[in-house]
């Protein structure tokens, strides 16, 4: 009952609809019994007419036309309903399942950077696809046909135990072995459900992961390992659907077999009470073809048993696979209770007191202790993983600290709420992350949420048929600005559509430095408080990084900024430099500072300027490549 008590939700919205829909199924059922009685009838009059019988009324014309309009009357009136019925039912488990999508879409928007290192995105995409397309055909025809199928049976049982109970008796001789069988098979239909939603999870996750490393498969010369590798996942799947029909197929045959035997009883037993064999159970012409015609409306209900346990058992499967995401729960939060912003304008004034940060047994980050006044440049450099990115995060909460605390404007940042502090923040990763859209959108990307109206509690049939609104045009004053700032709007100019160029997925239609310069536009164009470049300015040249640099220079003033690299000519311009090594801030000063003090960042100087005048011997821009960041000795080997 798990399942069904937290689907409660959202059936509780669309409670009218199915209480409509359901009792329309339950008079449509009674309607459609009425025609076998009317022709029962007919005949019983038929016959009297024949055999002349003084006892029995003959069969009139007007009699006649009485029980054909009868027939037809209560045949319409049953379609009349089935129509409520879908008008209501149908129309309620596509509601419900836009509402699931929505609401799973804003849970899986709120889950954390941990979440989803874990999941595969894939088996994600399957889950709002397949998995939520079986819980709303469940709750549509699925929940349809359960209350059909059961007002069917008790309908037709009583009028045909009123007719005859020695027939109906002999008849349910059948039903227990047809029972136990849709038991049993129901179970094994859930489990083997499971392992192909599984399996395709897998094939959608192996395909998305190739067409997004398109390029790197095609460096490699490896289509044929990978296409191999797709082909034996889709073998796997074509193994498990069919272990699922080998328990499918046999049920609906079974019944079928089932009913032709019940078939052979009314026929071969109710023949015998026709010609009086049977002493005391008298059974006229007229009621064997009632029995026999009521009977015959229980033969789609008795075949769509099978397929209703095997659509409700996927339904239920979906939606447990479905509820594994509403049961995950972001790792970072906001407080209880606390969702308000906080009253002031906030400065930019961080601070690092004796935080730590351990994955598991292993130290990231090992009793940092900083202040970072508002408005200043922090530079942070280091080898790599020595733990400058979880820096980072630290301040925009993609993750908590282990122990000590960071503090924005002298209060722990676990005190504001999650939304304001990550509005007054803007990051520009190292790997930055584009969409299929056009140039001006993506740099705008963080400045229309506001423009958006609020998700409504629930659908309306109204609303879907209305005309969808586009999307706020972007500010392109702000635009153009962050891209000149950025080193961008000279690129931009020379795109065939400029501003309004479409991107191709993830930006693959860009050079490396032209998604970097693309994120940095659209964290400059939010005019942030604190600004975080993360090593954002490793795909671009030396010329185009001074260019960058200039420009940021307006954008530091008043604001606080961290910036991440590896490069000394990025982290010159820094008010304070740190540099990381294991976890642990080493050494930290001015530039000039840092260089007296001659160690690794003297050092990392003293590398890249080699590397700058073999750039000029060789003509190939050695600063950009890690050879000068991982390793200390790699410029002199190159040399």
């Amino acid at each position: 009952m798990h399942p069904l008590h937290t689907l409660w939700p959202y059936l509780r919205l669309h409670r009218r609809q199915y209480l409509i829909g359901l009792v329309a199924v339950l008079f449509s059922n009674m309607a459609v019994l009425l025609p076998p009685y009317l022709l029962g009838r007919g005949i019983d009059h038929l016959s009297a007419s024949v055999d002349r019988n003084p006892a029995t009324p003959g069969l009139s014309v007007s009699t006649l036309a009485l029980y054909a309009l009868g027939i037809i009357a209560a045949s319409a009136l049953s379609a009349t309903l089935m129509l409520i019925m879908r008008r209501n039912i149908v129309v309620a488990s596509r509601e419900t399942e836009y509402e699931i999508r929505r609401d799973l879409f804003g849970h899986l928007s709120q889950l954390d950077k941990p979440y989803f290192d874990r999941a595969r995105t894939g088996d994600l995409m399957n889950r709002l696809t397949g998995d939520l397309s079986a819980v709303r055909e469940m709750l549509g025809f699925g929940a349809w046909q359960i209350v059909n199928v059961t007002s069917v049976f008790i309908a037709s049982f009583s009028v045909m135990f009123s007719v005859s109970w020695r027939l109906t008796v002999a008849v349910l001789a059948v039903f227990p072995i047809m029972i136990g069988l849709l038991v049993y098979l129901s179970r094994l239909i859930a489990q083997r459900y499971v392992l192909v939603q599984e399996q395709n999870s897998a094939i959608s996750a192996k395909a998305q992961e190739n067409f997004s490393g398109a390029r790197v498969v095609k460096g490699y010369a490896i289509e044929d390992r990978e296409i191999s590798a797709y082909r034996a996942m889709n073998l796997e799947l074509l193994r498990r659907f069919l272990a699922l029909a080998r328990v499918d197929g046999p049920l609906q045959a079974f019944i079928s077999l089932l009913m032709g035997i019940a078939y052979v009883l009314v026929l071969a037993y109710g023949g015998r009470m026709i010609l009086g064999l049977v002493p005391g159970a008298d059974l006229s012409l007229g009621q064997f073809v009632q029995y026999a015609t009521t009977l015959e409306r229980l033969a789609w209900p008795m075949l769509s048993i099978g397929y209703i346990a095997n659509l409700t058992q996927r339904g239920l499967a979906s939606w447990v696979r479905l509820q594994e995401i509403f049961d995950a729960h972001p790792q970072v939060r906001d407080r209880p209770g606390r969702t308000a912003p906080l009253q002031g304008e906030l400065r930019g004034d961080l601070s690092f007191e004796n935080v730590s940060v351990r994955f598991g047994e292993r130290p990231v980050l090992q009793g940092i202790t900083l202040h970072i006044p508002a408005g200043m440049t922090l530079g942070i450099t280091g080898p790599t993983g020595s733990g400058k990115t979880v820096l980072s995060q630290l301040v925009t909460r993609l993750m908590d600290p282990t122990s000590g605390a960071v503090r924005l404007d002298g209060r722990d940042l676990r005190e504001y709420p999650l939304a304001q502090l990550r509005d007054a923040i803007a990051v520009v990763p190292q790997e930055p992350f584009l969409f299929s859209d056009t140039v001006a959108n993506n740099i705008a990307f963080g400045l229309n949420g506001a423009q958006y109206p609020p998700i409504p509690t629930r659908v309306n049939v109204r609303d879907a048929a209305a005309p969808i609104a586009d999307d706020p045009a972007p500010d392109m004053d702000r635009v153009r600005d962050a891209a000149r700032l950025a080193g961008l709007d000279r690129d931009i100019e020379d795109f065939p559509n400029t501003y309004n160029t479409m991107l191709g997925e993830r930006g693959v239609t860009l050079s490396g430095g032209q998604r970097q310069r693309t994120a940095l536009a659209r964290a400059i164009a939010r005019q942030p408080k604190i600004l975080i470049l993360d090593d954002s300015m490793s795909a671009v040249d030396t010329e185009t990084e001074r260019r960058i640099l200039t420009g940021l220079q307006q954008v530091q003033q008043g604001r606080t900024v961290l910036l991440i690299g590896h490069r000394v000519s990025t982290l010159r311009g820094a008010d304070h430099i740190i540099v990381l090594e294991d976890g642990r801030i080493i050494e930290q000063g001015s530039h000039d500072e840092l260089l007296a003090l001659g160690g690794h960042y003297a050092d990392l100087d003293r590398k890249q300027r080699l590397a700058q005048d073999l750039e000029q011997d060789l003509g190939t821009d050695l600063t950009t490549t890690d050879l000068t960041t991982t390793d200390p000795n790699a410029t002199e080997r190159q040399a």
